[in-house]
C-alpha cells in the first residue's frame, strides 16, 4: 500500500473518530446522522483532492475514487438507509450528487465556493437539509437546500440537480 494510501485511510480514520464523539457527547440523536454525513462528505472532498494530485484532474465521476476511498460505506448517507452498491457503479447508487465541473470549464480550475458534492436527497435529512461539500473541501449545512437552490439561479448555465 503506497504512503498516499495509507495517509488518507489515516486521515479518514481521524475524521470519522472525530466526528462520532463529537456526536456522541454533543449532538442528540436526531444530529447524529447529518454530522455523520457531514464527516463522510469532508472524507469524500478530500479523496477528490487526492485524486486531483495524483492525476492533474478532477474526477470526472464518483466511481473513479475508489483507490482514494477504499470503503464504499462513505458514498451512503447515514440518514438514507440505503445500502452500498458495487463501487465501478457508484453513481448508480451513491446518496451523493457530484457535479463534473470540467465538463463546464474545461479545465481543473474550479471557483472554491462551488458545490463540489452534496447529498441528493432532503429525506435524508427528515426534509431539514443538505451538506454540501464545495470544490475547496469545507462542507457546510444547508437548510432545505436553499443555498443550493439559488446558487442554481444565479448560475442557470450549469445543470445543478436540486434534491427532493
Amino acid at each position: 500500500m503506497s504512503n498516499r494510501i495509507r495517509n488518507v485511510l489515516i486521515v479518514i480514520g481521524v475524521l470519522s473518530i472525530i466526528g462520532f464523539l463529537t456526536v456522541i457527547l454533543v449532538y442528540p440523536v436526531d444530529r447524529y446522522e447529518q454530522v455523520r454525513c457531514r464527516e463522510q462528505l469532508k472524507a469524500i472532498g478530500y479523496a477528490v483532492q487526492v485524486y486531483k494530485s495524483d492525476h492533474g484532474q478532477l474526477p470526472h465521476q464518483i466511481s473513479v475514487l475508489s483507490n482514494e476511498l477504499i470503503n464504499p460505506d462513505l458514498l451512503i448517507c447515514p440518514g438514507s438507509g440505503h445500502t452500498v452498491g458495487n463501487f465501478s457503479k457508484a453513481d448508480s447508487w451513491a446518496d451523493y450528487t457530484f457535479i463534473d465541473w470540467f465538463t463546464y470549464f474545461g479545465t481543473n480550475s474550479v471557483p472554491t465556493d462551488y458545490p463540489l458534492l452534496y447529498d441528493h436527497s432532503l429525506s435524508d435529512h427528515d426534509g431539514e437539509g443538505i451538506n454540501i461539500c464545495d470544490a475547496n473541501g469545507y462542507v457546510h449545512w444547508d437548510p432545505h437546500a436553499e443555498w443550493l437552490k439559488k446558487f442554481a439561479v444565479r448560475h442557470s448555465n450549469y445543470t445543478i440537480p436540486i434534491p427532493k
